[in-house]
């Protein structure tokens, strides 16, 4: 059965801003999706949780938040969401807020893993238990998130066989530089420490995959997580290294960027440029369908995961903290297998 995309619009992405649960067992400590229900809910209670979000200046954020959403009024959580908008004081004083609220719960995906902390503790010591949703704030009491180097290294994996199959053709001479070099940019992330392991996992998974003898060469490294910033990174990129043939992306949102600036300059297209995001966005998965210079993502099912994190929620409340990290499952996505997905 094809699964069902929920649709953002690329719009969105730049005005504003990556079969099955989608849940992993780490440990004995994985969540219970059984449909257990929490003391207060058996005394008629509802329960009450707090987001306070990365960004919704990236449209990975804004799939999460719409999946929570519908997935609450599914099960009759009171929702509140706080976008941090990529500030990390901000999630300190949204905390507080949610302190003050009488949240039951709050979940978090920091932008600053360390600066939360110690609102953290003072939730905790207020009988709220925090969960960290994506990257982890240290002493929360679950954390649900991704094995970063090995979300990068599917990526990576997927420009490596592209690479490969010019290679099989004969036709990897037309993509390279004056030097016989493949030139390559990175998107990376370095504000989050644990996605630069994501970004070093791109380079690996690209490295690791080619099998032909031309030189990798990275010629533009820089930090980006929505489409604005992406596309001007990628401008940028192009104007000092106009042979780039590849982008690597931490994310779709910035590779969404990256596109939309590689379509200005028409020297780039589907042949000669390989384009590789993560997180599956819908428009993502549409352009990979259409078989544009976008020639893949991993999906993550951010809309499932915003879902599966109130499970998770629900199971801290009842049984207490987690000891391990509970990881979710990712699968590489490509003109090979775009037929799975309802694009829209």
């Amino acid at each position: 059965m094809k699964k069902k995309v929920l649709s953002v619009l690329i719009a969105a992405a730049m005005v504003l801003t990556m079969g099955g649960c989608g849940l992993v067992k780490t440990s004995d400590d994985a969540p219970d999706k059984g449909g257990t229900s929490t003391k207060k809910e058996e005394d008629g209670g509802t329960i009450k949780v707090g987001y306070t979000v990365q960004s919704m200046e990236n449209a990975y954020f804004v799939s999460i938040v719409e999946g929570m959403k519908a997935a609450a009024k599914e099960k009759g959580i009171d929702l509140v969401v706080a976008d941090a908008a990529a500030d990390a004081s901000k999630h300190i004083s949204q905390i507080e807020d949610f302190v003050s609220q009488g949240v039951d719960a709050i979940i978090i995906s920091p932008v600053d893993q360390e600066a939360p902390a110690d609102a953290v503790k003072k939730a905790q010591d207020a009988g709220i238990p925090v969960i960290s949703l994506d990257q982890e704030v240290k002493g929360s009491d679950a954390f649900f998130g991704i094995d970063e180097e090995e979300y990068g290294r599917l990526g990576g994996e997927l420009a490596g066989k592209w690479l490969n199959e010019k290679e099989s053709d004969g036709t990897i001479d037309e993509i390279v530089n004056d030097a016989d070099e493949i030139e390559v940019v990175v998107v990376r992330y370095d504000q989050i420490p644990s996605v630069i392991k994501r970004a070093e996992g791109l380079k690996k998974g690209l490295e690791d995959t080619y099998t032909g003898d031309k030189k990798i060469n990275y010629v533009y490294e820089q930090n980006a997580a929505d489409a604005d910033t992406g596309y001007n990174l990628s401008e940028t990129a192009l104007t000092t290294n106009p042979k780039v043939s590849m982008f690597i992306c931490i994310n779709d949102s910035s590779a969404l960027g990256v596109y939309e600036s590689c379509l200005t300059h028409k020297e780039h297209t589907p042949d000669n440029t390989c384009i590789i995001g993560l997180d599956a966005l819908p428009e993502a998965l549409k352009l990979v369908s259409q078989d544009t210079m976008y020639k893949g993502t991993v999906d993550i099912k951010p809309a499932e995961k915003g879902a599966d994190v109130l499970d998770l929620v629900k199971d801290v409340l009842e049984n207490g903290p987690k000891s391990e990290m509970i990881v979710y499952d990712m699968s590489q996505v490509t003109k090979d297998n775009i037929g799975d997905y309802d694009i829209e």
